[in-house]
């Protein structure tokens, strides 16, 4: 039943970004009945049922598309996905390593949850004026998987102190990638300063790993918050959100810009910009040994949702 639904979905809303979004308001209306219903945007069945695959075809499969020593490699993945090549988290980290070289960099989303914040079913009625949370860099639930999780176990790791979606690194641009991510004014995840978008300055290839980057594609809000011509103005985009950042004996009050949560939400038609990047080549994806692997250069993508920027794509009111 559920494979049909989803099946149904998929179909009806590709008819029309606006019929996503009416999807999109009717099932955060009435999440607690349909969750259930959600299509999986990780861990692939055959996965699930391999016992064994070959972490070299995936290595091989990314050389094949250019990854290469000296390159800046940003990965998006699921180990439960990644479990069947029998590796430890630590020695696919190794192997991804090892591929771009010791002149390249591996970077990782290191994306956390706080305390006090609310359920995701209440995300939309509830007011974070008033909250302040604790960013631990070192300590503070990694969410974004158990990879990015052994990278900041590493003692090369370099981490982000923004507190909203921050980023991992090791490799010869990871303390750079990092160090001017707080500059600035109520400073934004994906702006100027941001690590994301010193990935985007130095040509970062980005990977899906057993992850579908049609959902989980964290790149494409540099081009919404990076640049001054976004078509949505600063107060309907952000709202601010303030945390207490502690880093080994440093401890600093931030307050930070946050997209609002309705626009990821309720306005995305993130089907429809899945279906695009594909269709005009920015995304490929392919499976290999029962593991699902997304490929995208950041340039590219980036110049490909500035072109479309003007009308505020993807997002629909």
């Amino acid at each position: 039943m559920k494979t049909i639904i989803v099946f149904l979905y998929s179909k009806i809303v590709l008819l029309s970004p606006h019929i996503e979004v009416f999807f999109r308001k009717l099932y955060w209306k009435h999440v607690r009945k349909l969750r259930k219903y959600r299509p999986a945007t990780h861990v692939t069945a055959k996965a699930k049922e391999n016992k064994k695959a070959n972490f070299e075809d995936v290595i091989s499969f990314l050389k094949e598309k250019g990854v290469k020593e000296g390159m800046l490699l940003v990965v998006h993945s699921s180990y439960e996905a990644l479990e069947c090549t029998g590796l430890t988290p630590e020695e696919i980290i190794d192997a991804l390593l090892k591929l771009v070289g010791p002149t390249g960099t591996l970077a990782m989303p290191a994306i956390r949850r706080y305390k006090g914040e609310p359920s995701v079913e209440n995300i939309l009625s509830f007011n974070t004026d008033d909250l302040v949370c604790v960013y631990n860099v070192k300590k503070t639930l990694i969410t974004s998987g158990l990879l990015p999780y052994y990278l900041l176990k590493r003692s090369d790791s370099e981490v982000s102190r923004h507190p909203l979606n921050p980023m991992v690194a090791v490799g010869p641009l990871a303390k750079e990638m990092m160090k001017h991510n707080l500059d600035g004014e109520t400073p934004s995840p994906h702006g100027p300063n941001s690590s994301w978008k010193f990935c985007l300055d130095h040509d970062a290839f980005v990977v899906g790993l057993g992850v579908d980057l049609g959902h989980y594609n964290t790149m494409i809000h540099v081009a919404e918050e990076a640049f001054d011509d976004w078509r949505w103005d600063d107060n309907s985009w952000y709202r601010l959100r303030q945390f207490d950042v502690v880093d080994e004996d440093v401890r600093r009050r931030v307050v930070v810009r946050e997209r609002r949560p309705e626009w990821g939400m309720l306005r995305i038609a993130e089907k429809k910009l899945a279906k695009d990047l594909l269709k005009y080549g920015v995304m490929e994806k392919k499976m290999e040994g029962g593991i699902l692997i997304c490929f995208e250069k950041s340039r590219e993508l980036i110049s490909f949702l500035r072109m479309r920027n003007k009308n505020g794509y993807p997002y629909y009111v």
